[in-house]
């Protein structure tokens, strides 16, 4: 069998919702939060998604939807800072492991909590139990629908993407995303389909 495709839906503004809850992210854990959304045309299932994640990563798509994240949440880490355009190297390091631990739907919403609430926060901008609570379930809503158990989720290591050296004193290959603290998370939600990347990164 060979490797599965990937296509993107068509661009579209992030509904309040997530753009409330990635921002709320940035705030708390002073992240560059970035959400790809994607469809492969296999079904995605506990037993080849992290096939199915190594592939999407190694493919062209993983880069545009980077950089199209990146700028549409108006970061521009991505790209030199003078021209816009992308670096010559591509945000994917080699030797990777991007390996995938299971998240029931209990554990990914206390995974969303947690960076809002207990995830180091280096200017001490946790939210209230509540006002998480709330971002969260906005969140949820427009990225699962109402059958938000129905999808599978997996906690990915952070493994996969140039490091900024800040934790490990390695030299930066421009351009980098994780920093190599425990503020680098993956989290892969899919089902059927369809799926979604979220990325954190933050640092002081």
């Amino acid at each position: 069998m060979g490797s599965p495709n990937f296509t993107a839906p068509p661009p579209d503004p992030e509904p309040p919702a997530v753009d409330a809850f990635l921002s709320a992210v940035d705030h708390a854990m002073n992240s560059n939060t970035l959400l790809l959304t994607a469809d492969c045309d296999v079904p995605i299932a506990a037993g080849n998604r992290q096939n199915v994640l190594h592939a999407f990563l190694r493919s062209a798509l993983f880069e545009r939807l980077m950089h199209a994240a990146d700028a549409g949440r108006n970061w521009h880490n991505l790209s030199d800072e003078y021209s816009s355009e992308p670096f010559q190297y591509p945000p994917l390091r080699e030797g990777f492991h991007a390996t995938v631990s299971p998240l029931d739907h209990e554990g990914f919403l206390t995974r969303l909590r947690w960076m809002l609430c207990e995830a180091f926060s280096p200017y001490g901008h946790h939210y209230p139990a509540a006002d998480a609570e709330r971002l969260v379930r906005g969140f949820t809503q427009e990225l699962l629908g109402a059958e938000g158990p129905a999808w599978s989720f997996a906690a990915v290591s952070p493994d996969f993407l140039r490091s900024t050296g800040y934790y490990c004193g390695e030299e930066p290959q421009r351009p980098v995303y994780f920093d190599g603290s425990g503020s680098d998370t993956a989290t892969f939600v899919h089902r059927e389909l369809s799926f979604h990347l979220l990325l954190t990164n933050g640092s002081p």
